[in-house]
């Protein structure tokens, strides 16, 4: 008879509270997706906690000459029996995603672009393969084992079509569309529109363009393609809002200079004059020259200006001239 105790960690005397904890912690731990699929340990844990929680099941287990139930394989269970069910149940969950990342420029953001992606699959012929009938398609065959009270699954390869799933509808028709073979190489060019301020991460969903279904219960994968929007060498974005840094001397924050903007619709030109003495710790806005949406609306430039300071030591005729300016 298995230890159900040991097997969870906790000695006999232990609380509700803390079997369940144990429990808890150890199906976490021994589950079957972070295992690579081996559920041994998994299945012995939920048989010892299923036993260990039930007063009556547990009385019978501490009390095993007041019952005639065979505990010796575990695997009778009928948690057992649910647990391999619910997992046959998931043998047609949608397969892997292929993923992809388009690169695009920040003039592509400014003025909208569209990108064109060629792309390959081959997926089963549905003309001339058919889901076997033997095994719907699965690949296996569940057998039922009646144990006393207990009933235990277990599965087989199915001989019918030897775990494929699926087998060629009449092997004496030729099939024109993909030579017979049961496999069908498709070819696709995918055009994504990329509106005018599209979003750093927007993503496109493509389905049954990924990885492809070769058993009937099976959902084929989507191709996903990822927007990512390269960095830009003179502007930063936020949102529709472009952000333009520019270095000026002192005597250019006070005086003003002539700058030259490299925008994306050509090149301008502004005199920091006009803003006066330049604040280094304010942003000065050109409005409507940042990016602009699908629905036609327009950010600002935002000016940032660091201002080298010199290094030196002012004559007092320097002193001077600057105490008497007004500011």
């Amino acid at each position: 008879m298995s230890d159900y105790y040991n097997i969870l960690g906790i000695p006999k005397n232990a609380s509700d509270d803390e079997i369940k904890r144990a429990y808890k912690k150890l199906a976490l731990k021994t589950h079957p997706d972070k295992n690579g699929g081996d559920d041994t340990e998994f299945k012995k844990i939920n048989v010892a906690y299923e036993t260990l929680s039930n007063p009556q099941k547990k009385n019978e287990y501490d009390n095993p000459h007041m019952n005639n139930m065979n505990m010796d394989n575990p695997f009778n269970h009928p948690f057992f029996n649910f647990h391999q069910n619910h997992h046959s149940q998931h043998q047609g969950l949608k397969l892997n995603d292929h993923h992809y990342t388009c690169r695009i420029s920040l003039k592509d953001v400014f003025f909208g672009t569209t990108k064109k992606l060629k792309v390959n699959r081959n997926s089963m012929c549905k003309s001339c393969v058919k889901s076997c009938n033997a095994c719907n398609g699965s690949g296996k065959i569940s057998h039922h084992i009646q144990m006393g009270p207990f009933t235990q699954i277990a599965n087989s390869t199915c001989n019918a079509c030897k775990g494929d799933g699926k087998m060629k509808n009449d092997v004496n028709i030729h099939c024109t569309k993909c030579s017979s073979n049961g496999v069908l190489n498709e070819e696709r060019i995918f055009e994504i529109i990329l509106n005018p301020g599209v979003e750093n991460g927007k993503t496109f969903v493509f389905e049954e363009w990924g990885e492809q279904a070769t058993k009937s219960n099976q959902i084929s994968g989507s191709f996903i393609i990822t927007i990512k929007v390269e960095e830009d060498p003179h502007f930063k974005r936020n949102n529709l809002q472009l952000r333009y840094t520019v270095d000026l001397t002192l005597k250019e924050s006070i005086i003003g200079k002539i700058l030259t903007i490299p925008h994306f619709l050509g090149n301008f030109d502004i005199d920091t004059k006009g803003f006066g003495i330049i604040n280094p710790e304010k942003e000065y806005i050109i409005y409507d020259k940042g990016l602009k949406n699908e629905n036609n609306k327009v950010g600002n430039l935002h000016l940032i200006f660091k201002i080298k300071y010199p290094e030196k030591t002012l004559t007092n005729e320097e002193i001077e001239i600057v105490k008497r300016l007004d500011f």
